[in-house]
Parts: C-alpha cells; sequence; structure tokens
C-alpha cells in the first residue's frame, strides 16, 4: 500500500482510488502513515482515539515529529497508553474551538465508525488542521455484512459474538469493544466523496479494501469470502468493500 503503486479511478480533481485485500491494507496502514508523515515533513500530529494503543507512542519511528498528541473521549483508555507522548481527553463529535490551524496531520485507526456525529468528526478535523494538513483515517465499510450485523444487533448481543469470533480479545483489557454507528463509513461511492468534500476537504487517495475474517471459523464461508474478495480486487464494485483508508487534505 504505497503511493508509487496508486492506481485506479479518478476520484476527484486530485485524487485516486485503488482496491487491495484485507491483510495488505490492515498491515500496511501503520507504515503508510508514517511515511506520508515523513515525506510531508510533519511536526505536529495528532493520533485521534488512540486511546489504549496509540500508534504514534513508538518513539523510534515517530520521533521526528517533534509534537504528538493523542486525542481520546476517554480518560481510563488514555491512562492505559504507552510512550513519550501528551494526551488529551476531548469528545471529537462536539465542536473543538481551540488549537485550529495547528496541526500538519490527524489520523485514526478502527475509529470513524464509533462516531455518532461524523459531520461534527471530519469538521474538527478540517479546523484542527494547517492549510495543506492532511487527514487520514481507517475504518471498517457498509455494507460488508458482518458490519451490517454490529450495527443492527443491541450492544450486549454483538460482545457476545465477538467474544465467540475472537476468543479471550475482550479480557486483554485494551482490546475492548464500542457502539459502532458506521456513518461516513462506506466505500469510495460518489456520495461518500461529496460528504467530505462538503466538509472542505479534497480527497486524495482511497484505498478500498475486500475481505474479513470474521468467518474464519466456519471454513466453507470463510472460502467464499476469500473468493468474493479476490473477485471483487479484479472487478471492484465501490459500495461491496470492507475496510478503508482515505487520506484528506485541507487546502492550501
Amino acid at each position: 500500500m504505497g503511493n508509487d503503486d496508486f492506481a485506479g479511478a479518478v476520484i476527484s480533481r486530485k485524487g485516486r482510488v485503488e482496491y487491495t485485500d484485507v491483510d495488505a491494507l490492515w498491515k500496511g496502514y501503520d507504515n503508510f502513515v508514517r511515511e506520508l508523515a515523513q515525506r510531508e515533513g510533519v511536526d505536529r500530529v495528532a493520533e485521534l482515539g488512540g486511546g489504549a494503543n496509540p500508534i504514534i507512542g513508538d518513539a523510534d519511528k515517530w520521533g521526528f515529529a517533534n509534537h504528538r498528541v493523542v486525542i481520546d473521549i476517554s480518560a481510563v483508555e488514555l491512562d492505559k497508553a504507552q510512550g513519550d507522548l501528551e494526551t488529551r481527553v476531548a469528545d471529537l463529535c462536539r465542536p473543538i474551538n481551540d488549537e485550529h490551524n495547528t496541526y500538519d496531520l490527524l489520523f485514526s485507526k478502527m475509529l470513524c465508525e464509533h462516531l455518532p456525529d461524523a459531520r461534527m468528526f471530519h469538521q474538527n478535523c478540517f479546523n484542527l488542521l494547517r492549510p495543506g494538513g492532511l487527514s487520514v483515517h481507517y475504518f471498517p465499510t457498509l455494507f460488508t455484512f458482518p458490519f451490517v450485523v454490529n450495527k443492527l444487533m443491541p450492544e450486549k448481543a454483538a460482545r457476545a459474538l465477538l467474544d465467540k469470533v475472537q476468543p479471550g480479545r475482550l479480557q486483554l483489557g485494551n482490546m475492548d469493544k464500542f457502539p459502532a454507528h458506521y456513518r461516513w463509513t462506506t466505500g469510495p461511492t460518489k456520495r461518500a466523496i461529496r460528504r467530505f468534500e462538503s466538509v472542505g476537504f479534497e480527497v486524495e487517495e482511497w484505498h478500498g479494501a475486500y475481505g474479513h475474517h470474521y468467518y474464519h471459523v466456519v471454513k466453507p464461508l470463510d472460502a467464499i469470502e476469500r473468493a468474493k474478495s479476490r473477485f471483487l480486487i479484479k472487478h471492484p464494485v465501490p459500495a461491496l468493500t470492507s475496510f478503508a483508508a482515505v487520506v484528506l487534505r485541507k487546502p492550501a
């Protein structure tokens, strides 16, 4: 998942979309964001919703950024965070009125699906960024069946199902499950692109991924899902992606 491999259909004046499999997108995302930050000469970076497991907590990899802050709604989760960095408790779905035009880069991983007010979140991102800054996000997308189920299922039942699919995760202490809303989290449809543009962003890159591992306990279903993913990578349908990584730029 590198900029040199960027290919696909035009999605905005500057941006394009590419499709890949979920493993490549998931495993490559952390390095992708870091390399993007280095290429852009990022000095001030905020990881949104980083909570207990901030990516920027690794000073060996992120030491080039002099100002690193993790912003999360939960002080309890932030208290679990490891690394030499600043933390800030804030509700990203309410207006943030300070530090406007401050950051070079904002990014998140597996946060956007949990936001009850996606427009306000992305408006906050736009306001916090300096002109020319980047807002980068990795999230699961509707209308993949497990995520539709997660959206519609009561939270208690969803936690019980997750414990079956991913045994032991909820007992780890730093891998909790949070309610999911899936607002503004779809594939690169024209409507989805217009939403980001309506806040003021330019959509520079949209990496859509097919596939997931939620059927791994049912081997026949898992095999069908893998075959479907291979087909869709070659014959992509934007609305059927499973995950996405988007790169949004605040115009200079």
